[in-house]
C-alpha cells in the first residue's frame, strides 16, 4: 500500500514537468538544427570560417546578457511569461534565416535566437529544481534528456529538410513550430518553490558564493568544448568531404548517450554527490577532446565523440546540482540563470578563437589548445569548491533550532 502511495506522487511530478521537458527539448532542437548547416552556410554564401564564428558567438553572447540580466525575474514568479516571450522571438529568428543573405543578418538573427533561448532556460531549470528538492539531480536530468533530444531530433530533421528543399527550408519549419508552441509556454504550470520577495536588481550577490563560483568555472570551462564543436567541426566535417546529412548524423550520435544516461547521471549525483559526477565526467571530456586534432577522417572522430558524450551526459548533468545547491531555494534561476551565463560565456569565448586556430593552424593546435583549457578550468574550479558547504538540498546544514 505504501508502494504505490508513493507511486502516485512521483508520477504526478513527472507528469507535471512534462510540459517544462517539451519546451526545453522545441528550444534546442532549433538551435542545434543551425549546427548542421553551417558549413553549407560557409560553401554556398561565401562566408569565412571566421565569419561563422562571429555568427556562433553572437548567439551565445546575446543568450548570456539574457540569462545573467533576466533571470532572477524566474524567481519572483514570471517564469511563464519569460518562456512565452522566448519562444516567440526564436520564432523570428527563424524567420529572418529564411531570408537572410548577407553575414550582418545571419549574425542579427543567430543573436535573437540567444536571447530567446536565455529567456527560457532559467525559469524551465528553476522548475525542476525546486520540484522536489530532494531529487534535485534527478529532475533536472529529466531537462537535461529533454535538452538532447531536441538536440538529436533538431539536426536529423535538419538534414532530412535540406535534401528535401534547400537549405532554407529547415529554418521556415522551425519557425512554424515554434509558433505553435507559444500555447505550451502560455499554460505552464505556476511555480512550485519559494520565490524570491526581495526585488533585488540583479543576481550578482550570487557571485561571492565560492561553492557557486567553482561551479560557474566549471561549467564555463566544459562549454569551451560546446563552442568549438559549434564554430569547428562542421567546417571541419565539410573540409573533410561531409555534407549536412553527415553533419547531423555526427552531432545526433553524440548526444546519443547523454540522451541515455541524464536520469541515472542526476540519480548517481543525488547519491553520491554531484560535485564528484561532475568533476570526473568533465575531465573524461577534456582530454578525449584532444584527440580531435590527431583523429583522420569523419567516422573515428564521430566515434570519440560518441565517448565524449557519456563524460557530458554524467558530468554536465550533475553540473546542474551543484549549481542548484549552492544557493538558497528562492535564488534557483537566478544561480541556473548565471549558469546558462556561464555556459554561454564559455562557448562564446572559445568559438572564434577556435574557428580562427583552424583556419590559421589546423585541427591539431585547435583541439589541444581547447582541451588542454578546459581541463585547467576543471580543476580550478573544482579546488574553489573544496571546503564549502551547500546552501539547500538534501546534503545541506539544516539550521539549529535549538536555541
Amino acid at each position: 500500500m505504501t508502494d504505490r502511495a508513493g507511486a502516485a506522487p512521483r508520477r504526478r511530478f513527472r507528469n507535471d514537468l512534462l510540459p517544462f521537458q517539451v519546451l526545453m527539448g522545441v528550444t534546442a532542437g532549433g538551435i542545434g538544427g543551425i549546427v548542421t548547416v553551417l558549413g553549407e552556410l560557409r560553401d554556398q554564401l561565401g562566408f569565412s570560417g571566421t565569419g561563422i564564428g562571429v555568427m556562433v558567438a553572437s548567439g551565445f553572447v546575446a543568450a548570456f546578457v539574457s540569462q545573467v540580466a533576466l533571470a532572477r525575474l524566474a524567481d519572483m514568479g514570471h517564469a511563464r511569461t519569460m518562456a512565452t516571450a522566448g519562444i516567440g522571438l526564436s520564432a523570428a529568428a527563424m524567420l529572418m534565416m529564411v531570408f537572410a543573405e548577407g553575414l550582418a543578418v545571419w549574425v542579427l538573427s543567430r543573436a535573437v535566437l540567444g536571447f530567446g533561448g536565455g529567456l527560457i532556460l532559467p525559469g524551465v531549470r528553476r522548475a525542476a529544481s525546486v520540484h522536489d528538492p530532494a531529487r534535485a539531480g534527478e529532475n533536472l536530468g529529466r531537462m537535461v534528456v529533454a535538452e538532447t533530444t531536441g538536440f538529436i531530433f533538431g539536426p536529423v530533421l535538419t538534414a532530412l529538410l535540406v535534401g528535401v528543399g534547400g537549405i532554407r527550408t529547415p529554418f521556415a519549419v522551425f519557425a512554424g513550430a515554434m509558433l505553435l508552441f507559444i500555447p505550451v509556454a502560455v499554460r505552464l504550470p505556476p511555480d512550485r518553490g519559494l520565490l524570491d520577495a526581495s526585488r533585488r536588481a540583479t543576481s550578482f550577490d550570487l557571485l561571492s558564493l565560492r561553492r557557486l563560483q567553482g561551479a560557474l568555472i566549471m561549467v564555463g570551462g566544459y562549454f569551451m568544448v560546446i563552442g568549438a564543436w559549434e564554430a569547428v567541426l562542421p567546417v571541419m566535417f565539410a573540409d573533410r568531404g561531409a555534407g549536412a546529412a553527415e553533419t547531423g548524423i555526427a552531432f545526433t550520435v553524440v548526444a546519443l548517450p547523454i540522451m541515455l544516461v541524464g536520469r541515472r547521471a542526476g540519480r548517481l549525483a543525488d547519491r553520491v554527490g554531484p560535485v564528484r559526477v561532475t568533476m570526473a565526467g568533465l575531465v573524461v571530456v577534456s582530454f578525449l577532446t584532444m584527440t580531435y586534432g590527431v583523429i583522420p577522417g569523419v567516422v573515428p572522430i564521430v566515434v570519440a565523440m560518441v565517448l565524449v558524450g557519456f563524460g557530458d551526459g554524467y558530468g554536465f548533468t550533475a553540473a546542474h546540482a551543484v549549481v542548484a545547491r549552492a544557493v538558497p531555494e528562492q535564488r534557483q534561476a537566478a544561480a541556473l540563470g548565471l549558469m546558462g551565463a556561464a555556459e554561454v560565456a564559455g562557448a562564446g569565448a572559445a568559438a572564434l578563437p577556435a574557428a580562427w586556430l583552424y583556419d590559421s593552424f589546423g585541427p591539431g593546435p585547435t583541439w589541444a589548445a581547447v582541451g588542454l583549457t578546459v581541463l585547467t578550468l576543471v580543476v580550478a574550479g573544482w579546488l574553489r569548491i573544496r571546503g564549502t558547504v551547500p546552501a539547500s538540498g538534501p546534503d545541506a546544514p539544516r539550521p539549529d533550532v535549538s536555541t
